[in-house]
């Protein structure tokens, strides 16, 4: 008969692998920052950078990235379609600040979202050759000064 010891242990084992395995694997760009921004055409915009950790507005590392001009300003429930043609924005991941690789197509869509303090939601990009990036994000806004136009 197993021990206390035993069971507690192979307990432990199980939850890991469930917790595992609940977990999608392509989720690692979680957290990050959201911020004001401009538009190619020197409109306003959003950026929201998205890190493998939490962080300051100062990022690190690997990032995902979207960039969202169109259908501001914008609001709980809201989902944005990034794309061939698209005049709403873009999306990229990147190894770091300059090199990047544009999505082919990208949805983010905003579970919650309140100005100059966050956002949580779920997004997912393809990229050539059809990989997928997909996950949960948790945004917190940054302040910063910015003049378009």
């Amino acid at each position: 008969m197993p021990d206390r010891k035993q069971v507690g242990t192979l307990i432990v084992l199980a939850l890991t692998v469930i917790a595992a395995m609940a977990m999608p694997p392509d989720s690692s760009f979680a957290y990050g920052t959201i911020r004001s921004s401009c538009a190619p055409t020197d409109a306003p915009a959003i950026a929201i950078t998205l890190t493998r950790e939490r962080s300051g507005c100062k990022r690190t590392g690997p990032f995902a990235s979207f960039a969202i001009w169109r259908g501001l300003p914008i609001r709980a429930g809201q989902a944005v379609e990034l794309g061939p043609g698209s005049t709403a924005g873009s999306a990229a991941r990147c190894v770091k600040e300059g090199d990047c690789e544009l999505a082919q197509s990208a949805r983010i869509v905003f579970d919650s979202y309140e100005e100059r303090s966050g956002a949580t939601g779920h997004y997912e990009m393809v990229f050539r050759g059809g990989e997928t990036l997909k996950g949960p994000f948790e945004v917190k806004w940054c302040e910063e000064r910015v003049v378009c136009g």
